[in-house]
């Protein structure tokens, strides 16, 4: 009998073919991609073949022959030298280009650079004792499985700042908690993924919050009206329905006022038999204990629990976790000025770079470490971000072939021809697109930079409520980050949270399915009474 996975799987990849046949070449890769994930549960295998269709069609000998004005994209791209040879070497040749054009405007570099000095900053307050520390201060309120997830789901509203700064601290810190109450790890991903996302749009200050305004901004109806990018986007805050049934339905799961669906319920099964199953198949000398647990390495966390067990002091992770806020969210002193605006400055790289430079030196001017263990653990901290690095990469490099296919075109030009469009299902149309589109691609970001000034443009021409209407794109957007599969929030959260990456994505989906539905119907009611 064939797996639901593997029926779905199967239909996103026939869905692939059909996109090509109907020249709707932009959603090709992103549909390989997503067909191979769920059959074969793999990330980074999946992400390789979805770039490598992409650059096939691209590619010397590529669809271009045949039509020259075919991908339109590419000719704005740095990405063109790709055109000019044939696959697989133009498949290497996108790859250099996309990070040597990250170099330029530093996104891809951006979030490299954050992604291991995160990776360094958790392996030193693992060593140094502080996570222990406060796993054992915590244990001292929270008594159950109950309490940790309610500890996990309200912590993560104190990292609204940044996705990236909530998804790797919250996870990090809470995971030796959740363990000790026996919560499977695909459930605290899903808790972390209700909120680190929802929360960084519904609070005012955030980096989102500020990049969505900062676009807002460009429309001159709103520039004339809004004094700040972030009283800009305060009018969407209302209207970001998705955001907010996340964080509703996170508040119901951890309360235990909504049920456990399938894949939860096994991983939570899987979670309470583990430890009993392992003790007694290990007697027979049966069974080898991962086999139990398939996507964790129980030996290599053996090792890490023995690292964390060193007992430290609470302040080895409290003073570097409030170093790392206040370094995000402020300016040096040094340029702090009569113009200075915080709002202008948030930023997490210089918050993790200096939070890992100053623990470093803390911890041995302290003695909390010796140098050889410090340097051995800062170098042992960079390697474990490695696969997540090399994911990322190939996810920015799927974007990139994407545009080079036309994509933001498509987007644009899809948008508008949709049936049934006028100004009360506006809203919900714009929703339900940017949400799908979001999904499949794992770029949110881009999407709404991109559909913007057409979403403005178009609220006004057909008399639709503008701010619901934006809060709409914003609210697709947030759901797509959160439900695709192998954006760069999941695989972070993922980390984090020591799981699988495929693994948090599939269980946590049909919580997002229903925060899509209940998103589609209010915005649907919505345009109708305002």
């Amino acid at each position: 009998m064939l797996k639901i996975s593997n029926v779905v799987g199967g239909i996103l990849l026939i869905l692939a073919v059909v996109f090509f046949s109907i020249s709707w070449y932009a959603l090709v890769p992103a549909f390989t991609v997503l067909g191979l994930a769920i059959i074969t549960r793999k990330a980074l295998e999946p992400l390789i073949v979805g770039c490598s269709v992409g650059f096939m069609m691209i590619g010397k000998y590529g669809l271009h022959e045949v039509s020259d004005g075919l991908f339109p994209g590419i000719k704005n791209l740095d990405m063109a030298p790709a055109r000019e040879v044939a696959f697989p070497l133009n498949l290497l040749q996108g790859l250099e280009d996309t990070i040597s054009r990250s170099l330029h405007d530093g996104g891809l570099i951006w979030v490299i650079l954050v992604c291991i000095l995160y990776g360094a900053l958790v392996q030193l307050l693992v060593a140094s004792g502080g996570v222990s520390a406060i796993a054992d201060f915590s244990s001292k309120f929270v008594k159950n499985k109950k309490q940790s997830l309610i500890m996990t789901y309200f912590l993560a509203f104190f990292f609204f700042i940044d996705d990236y700064l909530s998804a790797l601290s919250v996870g990090n810190t809470m995971r030796p908690i959740t363990d000790k109450f026996k919560v499977s790890r695909e459930k605290l991903a899903m808790v972390l993924s209700f909120v680190c996302v929802p929360i960084t749009i519904i609070m005012p200050v955030s980096t989102w919050t500020i990049f969505y305004g900062t676009n807002l901004m460009d429309v001159k109806s709103v520039s004339a009206t809004s004094t700040s990018a972030i009283s800009a986007f305060a009018n969407t805050i209302p209207y970001n329905f998705s955001a907010i049934i996340s964080l509703v339905i996170g508040f119901l799961v951890v309360f235990k006022l909504f049920p456990d669906l399938a894949g939860i319920k096994a991983a939570e099964n899987r979670a309470n038999q583990l430890s009993d199953n392992y003790a007694a198949e290990n007697e027979t000398g049966e069974k080898d204990k991962n086999s139990l647990y398939p996507n964790r390495n129980l030996d290599e966390e053996e090792i890490e629990e023995e690292l964390s067990a060193k007992k430290g002091n609470i302040l080895y992770f409290i003073v570097p976790i409030f170093m790392l806020i206040f370094f995000t969210v402020f300016a040096y002193p040094t340029e702090w000025g009569a113009d200075y605006v915080i709002t202008d400055n948030i930023d997490a790289l210089r918050g993790v770079a200096t939070t890992v430079v100053l623990t470093y030196l803390g911890y041995l001017v302290l003695g909390v470490m010796k140098f050889d263990d410090l340097s051995s653990n800062f170098v042992k901290g960079l390697e474990t971000i490695t696969f997540v690095l090399v994911v990322l990469g190939f996810t920015y490099l799927l974007k990139d072939v994407q545009g080079a296919l036309g994509f933001d075109d498509f987007v644009t030009q899809k948008l508008q021809n949709v049936p049934g469009l006028n100004g009360s299902t506006f809203p919900v149309i714009v929703f339900t697109v940017v949400s799908f589109i979001c999904w499949a691609t794992g770029s949110n970001w881009g999407i709404y930079a991109i559909l913007v000034p057409a979403t403005a443009l178009l609220s006004q021409s057909l008399g639709s409520n503008f701010w619901l209407t934006q809060g709409a794109l914003a609210s697709g957007t947030v759901w797509g980050a959160a439900a695709c599969f192998f954006s760069d929030n999941r695989v972070l959260t993922a980390q984090s949270c020591k799981v699988d990456m495929m693994q948090h994505g599939t269980t946590q989906f049909p919580y997002q399915i229903i925060i899509l539905i209940a998103s589609m119907a209010m915005y649907l009611l919505a345009g109708f009474i305002l």
